[in-house]
């Protein structure tokens, strides 16, 4: 299960938090053998987050945890779209916006859980 974790700086409303929750599911698919039904997506609006200044223009950060490490090209064309949605929807300037991916190969086998 693909888990996604959207902050960003800025206030959003629940029809954005939706629409931008709604491209972070649907986009995965991009990512070869992940599918929205099977993806967590957490949007949080109003971080603290800081980009550059405190006084700095809205920003975002994106992480995406997976049992795998996709191939870089599969990653680029999900972040691309995220970012695009977040541009879009949030108003957040694509230079604004950092993408992380975590690959958890135990992920989804039942080993990652404290015994």
């Amino acid at each position: 299960m693909p888990y996604v974790q959207v902050r960003v700086s800025v206030s959003l409303t629940k029809e954005q938090i939706e629409k931008l929750a709604a491209e972070t599911l649907n986009s995965i698919a991009l990512i070869p053998g992940k599918s929205a039904p099977v993806t967590m997506a957490e949007i949080v609006p109003e971080c603290n987050l800081y980009f550059g200044a405190v006084e700095g223009a809205p920003c975002a950060l994106v992480e995406v945890a997976a049992n795998n490490s996709p191939e870089s090209t599969h990653l680029k064309a999900y972040s691309k779209a995220v970012c695009n949605a977040l541009h879009e929807i949030a108003g957040i300037e694509m230079n604004r916006i950092y993408v992380k991916h975590h690959a958890f190969p135990e992920w989804h086998t039942g080993k990652m859980f404290i015994e």
